[in-house]
């Protein structure tokens, strides 16, 4: 949205501070307005796409330790309102102070088409609850800023916002201060602001759902992101402000750790929506369903049962002559409508002629309270020791026999699957059972490898004193060579997740990989991602790294 605004001049003063301690700058300066002389308060600090950065105080102070290593970036001052400043870090060092000048944006009222009937309130963004089964997610930055965002899918008339909402789970004592901020939606990620204008509001934790209106119209065309905007508190101890999020559905959500952070995408969705003043004509967005499973699948190994989420390629029934490749993914509670958008979207975008669309099979739980568990008994092998607290481990051998005896053989018998052409895909402790399947088709060496493609997004290769980093290192050093049929293998980690134990282990482990035969590996690191938010994109670029689908 554009709005109608005054140029105004501006300055922003700040004042340079280094200490060359443990290899790191400190910044620290105030930032005030020129025409009036006030301080300007949560002022935006950072180095874009670095996840390094802070935020202005309520008097305009600001405190930011960086790296030494950046002092060849810049950083960036953004304000709603305001047009974003960059200063090279290098010159902040050698100037010791500068005055810069912020300009006001100058921008104009949008044409709004004023409808003849009486406008209603609808709600749009995920309005819908799981009522017996609650999954929290946490602000968890004290420093700096921590935003969520949601896909507001409102069509393209201009339409008056009125409120945003957002799913409180649990009370806390002190009161919080938020921003409420609207973003453009590139096709992927959020892009540049829709509203100009800072909607800054300090609100009592409550449970239940906490609603944010404003006096000035909000007005916005065409499908946006909003966001929520946590201001941090600037003191110690301030308990986590816990929201409920969504597992399944194929809404799209975001978020970022810093100020000029990079928006990452999370394994849920957020309980968040807007309403809206709409034509009565206009119905409400509907519920953001997750998938049905397909069908319940009994594991004689394991005593239970599965839940199996299958999608179809859209051309399935028309091509009755033709076999289609297939994606196992695990843990399908969370990932399967992801997964399956992500398939649908890689054929679209496919340069490649005559390459199909994958079937998707999603293996998840009936029960998701025990899903966590479930999964780590699943997942696992060894059981892990004692100190780890993970009685219920250990599982990965008889899970492995119900994927390759159970499973496979069913999907193939009700579908219409290419039997050379298998991807399996995990994440965490998923992504540890991907690694795991791979190391049985090395160590079953009477038995062909059912999979040919391997993506492991951020596997838990500490897991079991590094059970598998050890085992695939001797199968590297016995150069084994069971493998009868090429295969490849993604893997991935998050760069934020990485400290000097789990690095070690990471390149120990890509480096037996590599040396296994017949075996392709490609690998990365996700620069400035935790390991959260390694899943979808680990998925995304797993889907292409991994080779071609069609052979």
């Amino acid at each position: 949205m554009k709005l109608v605004a005054i140029r105004l001049l501006s300055f922003l003063c700040f004042y340079l501070v280094t200490a060359i301690a443990m290899g790191q700058v400190t910044l620290s300066g105030r930032v005030v307005d020129q025409e009036t002389g006030k301080p300007l308060a949560y002022v935006n600090i950072g180095i874009r796409n670095r996840n390094v950065g802070t935020v202005s105080t309520k008097n305009g102070q600001y405190h930011l330790a960086i790296a030494a290593a950046h002092d060849t970036d810049t950083l960036t001052f953004s304000l709603v309102g305001y047009a974003a400043v960059t200063v090279p870090i290098a010159r902040l060092n050698d100037a010791g102070s500068e005055i810069i000048k912020l300009h006001k944006k100058t921008v104009s009222l949008p044409v709004v088409a004023i409808s003849a009937n009486k406008l209603v309130e609808r709600k749009f963004g995920i309005k819908r609850r799981n009522l017996l089964v609650h999954f929290t997610d946490g602000m968890f930055n004290q420093e700096d800023i921590f935003e969520i965002g949601q896909l507001i899918n409102i069509g393209n008339r201009a339409t008056r916002i009125q409120s945003l909402n957002l799913y409180i789970n649990s009370a806390r004592a002190d009161s919080a201060t938020f921003r409420i901020n609207f973003y453009r939606y590139d096709g992927k990620k959020p892009a540049e602001r829709v509203l100009e204008r800072s909607i800054v509001q300090r609100r009592a934790i409550q449970s239940g759902w906490l609603r944010f209106e404003w006096r000035d119209p909000v007005i916005i065309k065409g499908n946006f992101i909003a966001a929520v905007e946590f201001i941090p508190e600037n003191k110690k101890a301030v308990p986590n402000i816990s929201y409920e999020v969504k597992l399944g559905g194929s809404s799209k959500s975001f978020y970022r750790r810093n100020s000029q952070g990079q928006w990452n995408t999370p394994p849920h969705h957020y309980c968040l929506y807007v309403t809206a003043l709409v034509d009565p004509s206009v119905k409400e967005e509907a519920d953001d369903l997750e998938a049905m499973p397909a069908f319940r699948l009994y594991a004689d190994a394991i005593r239970d049962s599965f839940s199996i989420f299958v999608q179809l390629p859209k051309e399935y029934v028309k091509h009755p002559d033709r076999h289609y490749p297939v994606i196992y993914q695990l843990d399908g509670n969370a990932y399967a409508d992801q997964v399956n958008q992500i398939a649908r979207q890689w054929k679209r975008s496919s340069k490649k002629e005559n390459k199909l669309e994958p079937i998707v099979v999603s293996v998840g739980y009936d029960n998701a309270y025990l899903m966590d568990s479930l999964r780590i008994r699943d997942y696992t092998f060894p059981k892990a020791p004692l100190k780890d607290s993970l009685p219920l481990s250990g599982g990965g051998d008889r899970f492995y026999t119900f994927v390759t005896s159970t499973l496979i053989p069913h999907i193939d018998r009700v579908y219409r699957t290419d039997r050379t052409n298998r991807t399996l895909m995990g994440h965490s402790f998923g992504g540890y059972f991907v690694l795991y399947a791979l190391f049985r088709a090395y160590q079953d060496d009477k038995t062909a490898p059912l999979f040919n493609h391997y993506v492991a997004a951020s596997p838990s290769i500490t897991y079991a004193d590094s059970y598998l980093v050890k085992q695939f290192g001797t199968l590297a050093h016995q150069g084994i060579e069971s493998i009868n049929k090429p295969s490849t293998l993604f893997l991935t980690m998050g760069e934020k997740e990485l400290d000097s134990y789990t690095d070690t282990c990471f390149h120990n482990l890509l480096d037996a990989l590599k040396s296994l035969k017949k075996l392709a590996v490609s690998s990365k690191i996700y620069e400035q991602i935790e390991h959260m938010g390694t899943a979808i994109p680990s998925f995304e670029d797993g889907l292409t790294i991994t080779g071609d689908m069609n052979k």
